[in-house]
């Protein structure tokens, strides 16, 4: 594979921070229609009750994880709407926005999961903590996905 990891200091202690590595790239402006997408979705469905649209999104992850974000429907239809707008691409490293994509499966999964289960107040809550994280990466560009692996480095894999 084409993931590296940079190890770096910081700060007091022996914390690390990484960031993957790929020499594939992403458009950042993608990525940040697709996660106002899912924030909308987020909202809908914890606001209605309504999960239909989080099982479609909960598809789409699992496409874009594990096929690649190029076989993804909803990334297919936001690249043609990008090509109409006059916003140019701002390519970024796709390994960040891979970890968070991963995150981003395992939550709307749990999400789905837990509702077909009937733990209705689970399900909001992890809604909840999804709509969080991706606030915190939409409004202040903090990728929340990174800094908890990040802290797996530190404490769990110590190089």
């Amino acid at each position: 594979m084409n993931r590296h990891f940079t190890y770096n200091k910081f700060g007091q202690g022996n914390k690390i921070k990484a960031c993957p590595v790929s020499y594939h790239q992403v458009n950042k402006n993608l990525i940040k229609a697709y996660s106002g997408i899912v924030l909308t979705v987020l909202s809908y469905t914890l606001l209605t009750g309504q999960y239909w649209a989080m099982y479609l999104i909960s598809l789409d992850f699992l496409i874009r994880v594990f096929a690649g974000i190029k076989y993804s429907p909803l990334c297919n239809f936001l690249t043609a709407i990008l090509k109409i707008t006059p916003l140019k691409p701002v390519l970024v490293n796709a390994a960040s926005k891979k970890i968070a994509a991963q995150v981003g499966l395992i939550f709307t999964f749990s999400i789905c999961l837990f509702h077909l289960l009937g733990f209705e107040l689970v399900s909001h809550l992890f809604i909840c903590m999804f709509m969080f994280a991706i606030s915190l990466d939409l409004i202040f560009n903090y990728c929340l996905a990174c800094k908890m692996q990040s802290l797996y480095l530190t404490y769990f894999k110590k190089p």
